[in-house]
């Protein structure tokens, strides 16, 4: 059974997607409502928490199926709970996704400021998706 992942950080990147999936997926552009993305301290990746009224941008892939998800589990660990939500997308409507969330026992992690994936390319795109190639291949 294929499902989709909405991706709000790192995973937006199509380079860092294949690299931990291990290939390359359709995407469109999404919006996931109830939800507010936030750094993290000490990392350069975002967590994703709970949040009424908030509404985080990110990029839908499509057709991902238990040997992506295992991937991507294992990328991601323990310190994130995969979970299921409905999305927004201007091409596709409505659609149910997984995501990775901060669990409440992480929350404390946060650092309730914005993170911006252009600012991440800039300070440490390059770099990271080569940690990310050499780390799944």
């Amino acid at each position: 059974m294929e499902v989709s992942l909405f991706a709000y950080g790192t995973l937006q990147l199509p380079e860092v997607m294949a690299a931990v999936a291990g290939r390359a997926f359709d995407a469109v552009p999404a919006w996931l409502p109830g939800h507010a993305r936030y750094r993290l301290r000490r990392r350069v990746y975002p967590g994703l928490r709970r949040e009424t009224g908030a509404i985080t941008p990110g990029t839908l892939f499509l057709g991902l199926g238990p040997r992506d998800l295992a991937r991507l589990d294992r990328f991601e660990d323990a310190f994130y709970t995969r979970t299921e939500v409905t999305v927004l997308t201007a091409a596709l409507g409505c659609q149910a996704a997984q995501v990775y969330l901060i669990p409440p026992r992480s929350e404390h992690l946060l650092v309730y400021r914005g993170w911006s994936l252009d600012d991440f390319i800039r300070a440490h795109g390059p770099a990271y998706v080569r940690r990310c190639r050499r780390q799944f291949r």
